[in-house]
């Protein structure tokens, strides 16, 4: 494990010399010149190796940190959660919410200084984002068409009304529409291209290099179509799996930015009076929950008795206290509380633990004579220690109802593997985010139809036809109150079926260096773009 500067001493000196050249260059102009926001290099923290620079292939956090940096989609968010440009520089509806017509930057370039047009945007939606993205399903076959109808004129039909669309396009994470290369993509296998790992792309930084387990780094797209953009003149995304490791990182001035999912929460109170940091409290579209997924394959998780006898053993409040040190709540939904309009805690489970003993007993699973029900495994990823701390108290849990467990940590690729494309798992903690629309983050996790060998998806073989049936109509109610009763009938039914237990909801604090400004400017914060990214002089 690499903690100390190693190959990151170079980018602080090329940065020392150029805020030096820039501040000399202000000294000759006039007493009222403001300082630029050019130059710097960025150290981001990330808890994993990412399978790839792309956003088609995965949907993990380390993957889409970086890939956001690396290409452009068509619209953004802004904090409010309305749609913002991006690659499209403005769009419209049809009356009837079926048409949505994207007009594209006609000055953005791809790296290798190919023009983007349209025709990328097509190829990227109808070749790749359709056939290859894992939550594909959950959206797509809604689409009648997408085509290029001029050279910067992209046109997206839908079959029915879809309510959230927008912000789907806009969530990247969850869709993966990011626009790719059609000269790079076109005629090969969109998995396996070598620009997966090595990417051209049209975003404000440019790929340089990636040293496996040690660091990606990126830098300025000096030819990048949003002017004056982006200001700092590296990226780099520091890989650094174990949390000690981070946290002395950041204390130290050598990582410049943790996000919200690798803050350590007990260090918390402590960052917050060190004027060397600063904590960011936002960008919070993501409402992501902690949960324990259980997988419905398991010869005892299949009885629903024994799944709501788990969610009845497992002190939240205690988790929340111990393994996040009381800066988290705890989760009470399949969605965050924070999507207050379809939000409900009526269906939750209190902490009883002569409930869950007296369900096992129904379920016939009955204590042997060294007082053992069964045994059961808890898989989590390196990376989070809060999920593992969490882990161990889930352990000690259903260790007192009788239900013997075996907590095992995997690094991120491996555990993905593990429980999302090999089902091999009993029970998992993963983290799922809930918004900024429930279809677009929620429908994909618990649908039927995403029972399928892919990253994040219905790993742990939930079906129930009645909640399929809301979830392929409730997208298109276009009335908000008809919809929001629809998604607290779904709710209820997930916290009655429990395909997870939702366990904590993580609090928004980003951690970063007090030397820099704007890091964090859209209601994904910690999957966006850092073009606004500045140092301060």
């Amino acid at each position: 494990m690499q903690t100390s500067r190693g190959p990151f001493r170079p980018f602080r000196l090329l940065a020392t010399l150029a805020l030096a050249l820039a501040a000399a260059t202000f000294g000759l102009g006039t007493a009222t010149a403001q300082p630029s926001k050019r130059g710097g290099t960025l150290i981001v923290g990330v808890e994993g190796e990412p399978g790839s620079l792309t956003a088609h292939l995965a949907t993990d956090t380390a993957a889409m940190m970086v890939a956001y940096n690396l290409f452009n989609g068509l619209i953004g968010l802004d904090e409010k959660l309305d749609p913002t440009p991006d690659l499209a520089e403005k769009w419209s509806v049809s009356p009837d919410g079926k048409v949505y017509t994207f007009e594209l930057a006609k000055n953005a370039k791809w790296h290798d200084g190919k023009p983007v047009t349209a025709d990328d945007a097509e190829y990227s939606f109808n070749e790749i984002i359709a056939k290859v993205h894992p939550r594909a399903g959950s959206w797509w076959p809604n689409v009648a068409s997408a085509k290029a109808t001029g050279p910067h004129t992209f046109v997206i039909t839908l079959k029915a009304p879809y309510a959230p669309f927008l912000t789907l396009v806009a969530s990247v994470l969850s869709s993966g529409t990011l626009v790719l290369p059609k000269h790079i993509y076109m005629g090969t296998d969109p998995k396996t291209n070598p620009a997966n790992q090595k990417p051209i792309g049209s975003g404000p930084f440019k790929f340089a290099k990636w040293e496996r387990g040690s660091f990606i780094e990126l830098s300025r797209n000096d030819d990048y179509f949003k002017a004056g953009k982006p200001y700092l003149d590296r990226l780099v995304f520091k890989i650094m799996p174990d949390a000690s490791a981070r946290l002395l990182a950041f204390e130290r001035g050598e990582v410049d930015f943790l996000h919200w999912y690798i803050v350590p929460y007990d260090q918390v109170a402590k960052l917050r009076k060190d004027a060397r940091f600063q904590l960011i409290e936002k960008g919070d579209a993501a409402a992501t929950n902690g949960l324990l997924l259980m997988n419905h394959r398991n010869q005892y998780l299949k009885d629903v008795r024994v799944r709501r006898a788990i969610a009845y053993a497992v002190d939240r409040n205690d988790i929340v206290k111990k393994a996040l040190f009381g800066e988290a709540k705890v989760a009470k939904s399949h969605v965050g509380s924070g999507l207050a309009w379809i939000y409900t805690d009526k269906f939750d489970y209190a902490f009883d633990p002569a409930r869950a003993n007296q369900l096992l007993d129904e379920a016939g699973f009955k204590r042997g004579a060294d007082g053992k029900r069964f045994a059961l495994r808890i898989h989590w990823a390196s990376g989070r220690d809060y999920e593992g701390r969490a882990a161990e108290i889930i352990k000690d849990n259903l260790r007192a109802v009788g239900i013997d467990v075996t907590v095992l940590v995997l690094d991120r690729p491996s555990f993905i593997d593990k429980v999302f494309r090999n089902w091999d798992f009993d029970l998992a903690n993963q983290l799922f985010t809930t918004g900024p629309d429930p279809s677009i983050s929620v429908t994909p996790r618990y649908h039927t139809n995403q029972i399928k060998k892919a990253p994040f998806v219905n790993g742990m073989g939930y079906t129930n036809p009645e909640v399929d049936k809301l979830f392929d109509a409730e997208f298109t109610e276009v009335d908000r109150t008809k919809r929001a009763a629809m998604w607290r009938a779904i709710q209820q039914h997930l916290m009655a079926d429990l395909p997870a237990l939702p366990l904590f909801e993580v609090p928004p604090i980003h951690a970063a260096s007090a030397k820099y400004r704007d890091i964090v400017t859209g209601s994904q914060g910690y999957i966006e773009s850092r073009e606004n990214a500045y140092m301060v002089r």
